[in-house]
């Protein structure tokens, strides 16, 4: 059962040339890895679950290329002098550290975060879970025990408004010290998404080889070790992660709640944008058409033909003129208009605001709304998403369905509407009222959708 594990030859370059140095290095590495080998049984036996995903993961120990530790979703890469430096509990600590990154595919989820806010928040994540496992950790970084339960993603929301210098861990053993830039004590991997990253934890990769925007520090050079994380790596860990809870239930009879939640994620990877736009959009017909009275002018002929007619779609699609829409207009629109035409009769009212209306337009099947839809973007200024649900209530206009295209930065109603609301979020944008439903677009097909 128990994955490969191996050697690594990287750093092996400098000593190439002197034969007692090169053994000495690969005694070193046996060393470690017969270490590593041996506390991965004992993380089996204290953490099932976790120490059942690691027995399908290559240990390697090295020399060079990683400061510390880190994983690619299919080897722990172990630093031997840093693995020499640890006790037994910190040794353990490492390894349920960098399995469940695995098992939390943060290689995806970064999106277009910061490299150093997302590590911290992975990393505080991982740290509430290790507390529900009962894990003894010898580093921890400073966070609010309130975000307790909250996903990477919601940790780096919170993160973003706190003072970086109070980041600093909370506890910190002597060996295992925080990284070069003040965060996590290990170095992250991500998966190339567009020109974000070349590879692995090279430029914009979010590894301890990168500080928080992206460009390089002292360690860059250091940073080879590390396969490029592909779309097969992330299914075979899926896979593997689905199959050792399966096990680890068989055996045990059940798994904690918290590693069920996870797994249920990964049964049933959440709908990308483009499905649960559609899905929103198709909920307002209802499925349902109306069959009128034979028409008259075939009774004469003898035929009695009837009619039919869908129900019109009456929506509304507001936007957040504010300028942090742009960029993801076109695609939105692209798909908005695909959806329209497909489904047939409807009036579009599209509102576009800041803090203030700013135009008013109106498109329905007779006028389609185009693919490319463009216009004279207007406002810039301060954002209010209370305008468009004042205007509606004005006009009675009795929307059936309302789309909000925003950053979801700014004042909302504190009530609900009457109908339902799609907030269609920017990458980076939150949603700004406790009712209605939202979606982030995530064009990059790279990208976790």
């Amino acid at each position: 059962m128990g994955g490969p594990a191996r050697q690594s030859n990287a750093g092996t370059a400098e000593s190439e040339g002197d034969p007692s140095m090169k053994d000495k290095e690969e005694k070193i590495k046996s060393e470690v890895l017969r270490g590593m080998e041996q506390d991965r049984l004992k993380l089996l036996t204290r953490q099932p679950f976790i120490g059942t995903v690691l027995m399908h993961l290559e240990l390697i120990p090295v020399t060079h290329g990683c400061r510390t530790a880190k994983t690619d979703g299919k080897a722990v890469y172990m630093n031997c002098r840093f693995y020499a430096a640890m006790d037994l509990e910190e040794r353990l600590f490492v390894l349920a550290h960098e399995t469940w990154h695995c098992v939390q595919l943060y290689f995806l989820r970064i999106q277009n975060r910061t490299n150093h806010g997302f590590n911290i928040a992975a990393d505080l994540e991982i740290h509430f879970i290790l507390m529900k496992e009962r894990m003894k950790e010898p580093f921890v970084l400073s966070h609010d025990p309130a975000w307790a339960g909250l996903s990477a993603e919601e940790i780096y929301e919170k993160y973003k408004h706190r003072n970086p210098q109070r980041m600093t861990p909370l506890k910190c053993s002597k060996g295992i010290q925080p990284g070069p830039d003040g965060s996590g004590f290990d170095e992250h991997i991500y998966k190339s998404a567009g020109k974000r990253s070349e590879r692995g934890t090279e430029k914009g990769s979010g590894s301890e080889g990168c500080n928080s925007s992206g460009e390089g520090s002292e360690d860059e050079g250091n940073s080879g070790i590390g396969a490029t994380i592909d779309d097969s790596t992330i299914e075979n860990l899926r896979r593997i992660v689905i199959q050792s809870a399966q096990m680890v239930e068989r055996q045990c009879g059940s798994l904690p709640e918290h590693i069920r939640g996870i797994i249920q994620k990964l049964q049933k990877p959440e709908l990308n944008w483009k499905e649960i736009l559609k899905q929103f959009v198709t909920s307002a017909y209802g499925g349902t058409r109306r069959w009128l009275p034979p028409a008259r002018r075939y009774i004469s002929m003898g035929l009695y033909l009837q009619s039919r007619r869908d129900l019109r779609l009456n929506a509304v699609m507001a936007i957040d003129t504010s300028g942090s829409t742009v960029g993801d207009q076109p695609q939105f629109f692209s798909e908005l208009s695909n959806l329209l035409n497909t489904f047939g009769f409807y009036q579009l009212t599209v509102i576009q605001c800041d803090c203030t209306i700013q135009k008013v337009e109106t498109f329905s099947d007779e006028k389609p709304l185009p693919r490319n839809y463009q216009w004279e973007s207007l406002g810039h200024g301060g954002t209010s998403f209370i305008p468009p649900f004042d205007y509606i209530r004005e006009k009675k206009l009795r929307p059936q369905i309302m789309i909000y295209l925003t950053d979801g930065c700014g004042p909302a109603p504190d009530k609900s509407s009457e109908f339902p609301v799609l907030w269609v979020l920017t990458h980076d944008g939150g949603q700004p009222a406790p009712w209605g439903k939202s979606i982030k677009l995530k064009g990059n097909a790279n990208e976790l959708e």
